[in-house]
């Protein structure tokens, strides 16, 4: 009897294939994956920085509010002419009256990031 032990040379070629093809897969995936993250990291850190100063503006609203010292119209001057808002990176839009309520929109804006929050009075 004949034993046969072993692969043959087809299937061998068909084996390194395969990994050579999982193998470039991998690289390029893997290669992707480290050149863009650091993409989504700046993505966040502009998120938080919009994050930030909305809640500059928030604690001033509310700080007003305890007072008894709301004005939107103030409050809008505070928002346009506040030092700690770059207003080069962000940008605010104005006020409106809505149903019988005045209101205070402030959207701040960062490439294509967007924050916004609605103040009533």
């Amino acid at each position: 009897m004949k034993r046969n032990s072993g692969f043959t040379l087809i299937e061998i070629i068909i084996t390194i294939t395969l990994i050579a093809v999982a193998a470039a897969l991998f690289v390029a995936y893997i290669g992707t994956s480290f050149t863009q993250s650091p993409v989504s990291s700046g993505m966040v850190a502009k998120q938080y920085a919009l994050i930030q100063q909305m809640e500059l503006i928030t604690s001033q609203y509310r700080q007003e509010i305890n007072n008894g010292t709301l004005n939107l119209n103030n409050f809008k001057t505070y928002v346009d002419a506040n030092p700690y808002i770059d207003s080069s990176n962000f940008t605010t839009l104005s006020s409106g009256s809505y149903t019988t309520q005045q209101v205070l929109v402030v959207a701040l804006k960062d490439g294509d990031q967007t924050i916004m929050s609605i103040f009533t009075q």
